[in-house]
């Protein structure tokens, strides 16, 4: 039996709620806080595959996630009229649907339920002090209270101010070049349940997604070589979006006639984060507060899954946590390197400034998207592998 057994989660998105999931199993007494004063259901979509799909099985969530899916049915490419000239049906290879479609915030509220009775979660809530010893984590919080833990894991993502506070020094970020904006628009009928993709002139490129009985979720990327990490407004954001779709034509006029209609607007850059290390004595990063792929390699949730999973079948192997802690990050670092592979060259192909070149990455489209095409990729063994992935095999823990 474990000694280290009072812990604090901190965020409570995918990373936080999978591992107080895994947590609880064994005995653990869990807080778990979160910024916002309400759990935030919704979000875009998140595709979970290789072994994050394993350890859904794991867990046993199966069927609540299929009661959540989108209904997406694969994904569509826009020519400037608006016709598909492209499709990748669920399960093609190179399709964006995966097998379990569903939204980030749906996921994590489905963990969530299924752990809100053994662990205390405090909404609307940050850490403002934190510092530790040999034995214990101290812990002040932003409504005044104070607390002692044996462990605290940062599961706060790309900007967490938290890690910042406690192990800044072992974090670098790695600016791709592109901006990402995330937020709803109202479904229309003509939407349907196929995902549609849309590149617009300048190097734009417009990403609309069904929600299963709701609004259609968009993501905007657009190139930008400077990379700010200021706090901007959200009018700033939005006008940084029209520009970027200004005279893109097409799917993007749409898009922008309705981009005040959401007031959970998000917008940012796509950064990598690059850590030395993922723990500092008893403070423990995980998700992508310890090592964000961005969202363009499409990793970030099976990598939050994985490493919650990973990181409590060490804690529950081993009795010393600082053994159990560097199991994990030997585990799982051979993964989170093969999930995070991306050329950043690539991106004056795939989001192309002119007419030109979007022509070229249209008719290349509908090559790779052809039947023969997909019959080549399958006969030499294309598709998705659900227990291993970049030669990674999910270990086997008993709970």
């Amino acid at each position: 039996m474990r000694s280290e057994k009072k812990v604090l989660i901190s965020g409570a998105s995918i990373a936080g709620t999978a591992l107080a999931f895994w947590l609880q199993k064994d005995g653990y007494s869990i807080t778990v806080i979160e910024r916002s004063e309400v759990f935030r259901t919704g979000g875009q979509n998140v595709d979970i595959e290789g072994p994050g799909q394993e350890v859904i099985k794991l867990m046993g969530l199966e069927e609540k996630i299929e009661a959540m899916n989108t209904r997406e049915k694969g994904v569509q490419l826009l020519n400037n009229s608006g016709k598909a000239i492209a499709s990748l049906a669920k399960g093609a290879v190179g399709s964006f649907t995966s097998s379990y479609e569903i939204l980030r915030g749906d996921l994590a509220h489905i963990m969530y339920d299924e752990t809100k009775e053994k662990c205390n979660y405090r909404f609307g809530i940050t850490i403002t002090d934190i510092h530790q010893n040999e034995r214990k984590v101290f812990v002040t919080f932003s409504d005044g209270t104070k607390d002692e833990f044996d462990l605290v894991f940062c599961t706060e993502g790309v900007s967490s101010n938290t890690r910042r506070m406690v192990m800044d020094e072992s974090i670098r970020y790695k600016y791709i070049g592109l901006y990402a904006a995330y937020f709803r628009i109202p479904r229309r009928a003509e939407d349907g349940d196929w995902a549609k993709i849309y590149n617009g002139k300048g190097g734009s490129f417009i990403l609309v997604r069904p929600v299963y009985n709701r609004d259609t979720t968009v993501l905007v990327n657009f190139r930008r070589k400077q990379f700010d990490t200021r706090d901007i407004n959200s009018a700033e954001q939005k006008r940084m979006v029209r520009e970027a779709l200004a005279g893109a034509g097409g799917l993007a006029n749409r898009v922008l006639e309705d981009l005040d209609y959401d007031q959970d607007f998000y917008l940012g850059p796509y950064t990598q984060i690059i850590a030395s290390t993922w723990s500092k004595g008893r403070f423990i990063l995980l998700g992508d507060a310890a090592y964000c792929p961005s969202a363009l390699t499409g990793q970030g949730t099976p990598l939050s899954l994985t490493g919650a999973y990973v990181l409590a079948g060490e804690l529950k192997k081993h009795q010393n946590y600082k053994e159990a802690v560097s199991e994990y990050e030997k585990i799982m670092r051979p993964y989170v390197d093969s999930g995070r592979t991306f050329f950043v060259n690539w991106l004056r192909y795939l989001y192309p400034r002119s007419s030109f070149g979007i022509a070229i990455l249209r008719a290349i489209a509908m090559f790779l998207s052809s039947k023969f095409m997909q019959r080549i990729f399958r006969l030499f063994g294309g598709g998705n592998d659900t227990s291993s992935y970049g030669g990674f095999v999910l270990p086997k823990y008993l709970f």
